[in-house]
């Protein structure tokens, strides 16, 4: 059978593709160690830091220069944290908007991976810069009557999209336990990322790549027309409560299918899976749909602008 298909005219269509599907895993086989360590150390982090355990820090005037660092944060909880406080009445609406906008999820560590530290700095300057000044400016607009029992939260709660493998019930301290947080949790991280960005990578490829079923030249023509649409499509796609958006976002740019702004722009409406908690409570869903729309117009707008300016000076990163 391989022999046939080797001697007629199927290996000579398919063989372009394949080298695509090969150079795909490749590249990002390269990238999984790294990735794997990123998610160590931020677990280590987290979990030391305990930005999960209680939300104080969101309670007092300086509340969105707090939220916004802590969103910055590659960390599950803060954002998980922040809607279910704010659901309590327990913070206000720009400290939750602050935490949203900063929040990254998958982007740092595929940024890291792939060695884009620069691209990495200006995210972070850019996205803590923009959630305080919106933050602070909500606040002021929307004065709410707010409580101060924050209470504590369990880690594994707070995080239970991505910790729901881990049992509780074992010793803090346990082999199993430590087994199981410092090692099974990132690299089952590492691997979800991993596949997302290879999905991206290899689809990227096979439809843009040179020898892709379109090509790199009308692929650079189709962005030259349409730079200055990609931020409202960025920005739509952030609003998915899932890792992957992020990850699909910040691996589009790695692999020049959108400029930096429309990073940014889908990066700031990407409020993790906080989001989602907040859109559980149905009792409030034209304040929730309000507060998604803030988020979109954000990312929407802040991405153009960027793009708009990096574009006028010609800054290309």
């Amino acid at each position: 059978m391989i022999t046939y298909l080797l001697t007629t005219g199927f290996w000579g269509t398919v063989e372009p593709y394949a080298e695509i599907l090969l150079d795909s895993l490749l590249d990002c086989l390269k990238m999984l160690p790294f990735i794997f360590l990123t998610y160590v150390i931020i677990e280590l982090v987290e979990r030391r830091v305990s930005f999960a355990k209680n939300g104080k820090f969101l309670t007092g005037r300086a509340a969105p220069v707090f939220g916004a660092l802590a969103g910055v944060f590659p960390q599950c909880g803060i954002s998980v944290m922040s809607a279910k406080l704010f659901d309590r009445d327990i913070i206000a609406v720009g400290t939750l908007l602050s935490v949203f906008v900063a929040t990254s999820d998958e982007a740092f560590s595929i940024l890291v991976s792939s060695g884009k530290w620069l691209s990495l700095g200006l995210l972070v300057a850019f996205k803590i810069s923009f959630a305080i000044i919106i933050g602070v400016v909500a606040n002021a607009i929307f004065r709410k009557k707010i409580t101060y029992d924050v209470g504590e939260f369990n880690h594994e709660e707070i995080c239970a999209h991505c910790h729901d493998h881990v049992d509780a019930d074992d010793d803090d301290h346990g082999k199993k336990a430590i087994f199981q947080r410092y090692f099974a949790v990132p690299f089952l991280h590492s691997l979800q990322t991993f596949l997302y960005v290879f999905a991206v990578t290899f689809v990227f490829g096979l439809f843009f790549g040179e020898g892709g079923i379109i090509g790199a030249e009308k692929f650079e023509a189709y962005l030259s027309a349409t730079k200055y649409f990609e931020p409202f499509l960025t920005a739509a796609i952030g609003l998915i409560p899932n890792c992957a958006s992020s990850a699909i976002i910040t691996t589009a740019y790695i692999n020049g299918a959108i400029s930096f702004g429309s990073m940014l722009g889908g990066l700031i409406s990407n409020a993790g899976v906080g989001l989602a908690v907040l859109f559980r409570n149905t009792g409030k869903i034209k304040r929730n749909l309000l507060i998604l729309l803030t988020l979109y117009l954000a990312g929407a707008i802040v991405g153009l602008a960027v793009s708009a300016v990096f574009g006028a000076i010609g800054i290309t990163i």
